[in-house]
């Protein structure tokens, strides 16, 4: 069930789960839903983790005013995270939510015990513009099918899409006019983002996780992480996935969480 932090500012939505001594903290990608109201469906798929880990899993801030940019997500989430009495913890962050911790390592260095940034990006490239400019001219038109759509086939591989694309379609094309604002000001300022010239101030072990299927950044985009942040820090580790998984490869690869448990154990 989720719950609710509140600071001064803004109220954020969380679901924890999990009783281990460590702080681990989940940023998903840019969506058109909330993610909280899936609470046990991941806390299902994040069960390796809950022995060893106190797992937090947040929504961007509710009313995410119009100009929020990759720095307000970053701060808001370090500011509900403190507001929370949490100044340690591993990250994990799929796509904006892996650019989102990037710029939270570089902001806060002390917070970060390891990052693992899958299938994200050190700046919005040329190919992540075009989708994301597409998906926002269907929020703008308040096509909430277009956008679905779009998003689905984007984000997906042609192996999970086989048999549940009309399914996942459905489901993510009911949208209030409030979910399309939120949408669009989580998206209209993410072209600013570019972290390309921080990489190298992020110190704590990080794993970078890409796919070759990725159509929304590209596999490349992943190296690029993982070669910044590598000149000056010798815990940086790359997996590549091969095309037979796409952009949510999070979700699609068996082997995925496990790969992550594996690597944050050692820290």
């Amino acid at each position: 069930m989720a719950e609710t932090v509140r600071t001064e500012e803004f109220s954020m939505d969380y679901i924890k789960f999990g009783e281990g001594s460590k702080n681990l903290v989940i940023i998903p990608g840019l969506s058109v839903k909330p993610v909280t109201p899936m609470g046990m469906m991941i806390e299902s798929a994040y069960s390796v983790f809950k022995e060893d880990y106190t797992v937090y899993l947040f929504d961007r801030r509710n009313k995410a005013p119009d100009n929020y940019t990759d720095e307000n997500m970053a701060e808001d989430t370090y500011q509900a995270l403190v507001e929370l009495g949490i100044n340690k913890a591993h990250f994990i962050g799929a796509s904006q939510g892996g650019a989102i911790i990037l710029k939270l390592a570089i902001m806060h260095p002390d917070m970060p015990e390891s990052l693992s940034v899958c299938s994200s990006s050190p700046y919005v490239n040329d190919m992540s513009k075009e989708v994301l400019g597409t998906w926002l001219d269907f929020a703008n038109k308040r096509d909430a099918v277009g956008l679905a759509t779009s998003m689905i086939d984007s984000i997906f591989s042609k192996n999970t899409l086989d048999g549940t694309r009309e399914v996942l379609i459905k489901n993510f094309s009911d949208l209030s006019e409030e979910e399309f604002v939120q949408f669009i000001n989580m998206s209209a300022n993410f072209y600013g983002y570019d972290v390309r010239e921080e990489l190298h101030k992020i110190k704590c072990p990080t794993f970078v996780v890409g796919c070759e299927g990725d159509r929304v950044f590209g596999a490349e985009a992943s190296r690029q992480i993982y070669e910044g942040i590598s000149k000056g820090n010798d815990k940086c580790e790359l997996y590549i996935y091969d095309d037979s998984y796409g952009h949510a490869v999070y979700d699609e690869a068996p082997d995925f969480k496990d790969r992550l448990y594996n690597f944050m154990k050692k820290y």
